[in-house]
């Protein structure tokens, strides 16, 4: 085996053993797709919201997403999963979006793309319906829960009657829906100003294929080997 050959085995078992032995392999759960979303994820009323999706490793890529989980009765939380590169490419389009909710009464579930917060949208235990200025119908959160508007992403966004209408026909449809005005998703104009936060990557293990040959591998000195040859 030629000297080139080997230093590039070398390379690709360090990117293996890096993979398989990161602090990011080892302690992140991992999430196939949406079928195990449920199993996951516990109790009811819950949404699962796409915060962020990124990726880590070289030659060897790790797909990740950064979830919100919602509950009706106690704190949001955040979950950084690992997912299959199928389910991380088929969720790109719905940034910012509830991905999963769970019903009240535990059995009814859902894991088409929907805009945050849909979930408690008509809801009259968390909120009501109302009429603006304009005498337009729209939803309001009650006292208790006024704070899911920011925890959801709405910014200035209020859904409206026609929004709750709509919204019940993709679900029973069971097509995603970016909101009357596409204001969800990726390309929505209020997810993009909602979602901005990264994730730290000190949080995770940043490889260096450069590093890693400057400190594990002294690269072959062909001039000076030409160098003897010559002189031989």
């Amino acid at each position: 085996m030629n000297k080139l050959s080997l230093y590039t085995l070398l390379i690709l078992l360090f990117l293996g053993l890096s993979k398989n032995f990161s602090p990011s392999e080892q302690k992140t759960p991992y999430i196939q797709d949406e079928k195990v979303l449920g199993h996951y994820f516990v109790g009811a009323p819950l949404s699962v919201v796409l915060t962020e999706t990124f990726q880590i490793g070289f030659l060897i890529r790790t797909y990740f997403m950064r979830l919100k989980i919602v509950h009706g009765f106690k704190s949001p939380e955040e979950v950084i999963v690992r997912t299959s590169k199928d389910f991380w490419d088929k969720n790109q389009s719905f940034l910012g979006m509830s991905l999963f909710r769970r019903y009240e009464n535990k059995q009814e579930e859902s894991v088409i793309p929907m805009p945050p917060g849909s979930l408690y949208i008509g809801n009259l235990a968390f909120g009501r319906w109302g009429y603006a200025n304009s005498g337009e119908k729209i939803w309001r959160f009650h006292k208790p829960y006024q704070h899911y508007s920011r925890v959801f992403g709405w910014l200035d966004f209020v859904p409206n009657y026609e929004f709750y209408k709509i919204m019940k026909i993709h679900i029973k449809n069971e097509q995603a829906f970016f909101g009357l005005n596409k204001e969800f998703g990726a390309e929505g104009a209020v997810t993009k100003k909602a979602f901005t936060e990264k994730v730290s990557t000190r949080e995770f293990e940043k490889l260096s294929i450069k590093g890693f040959v400057q400190k594990f591998i002294a690269a072959p000195k062909w001039t000076a080997k030409v160098k003897v040859e010559k002189d031989e």
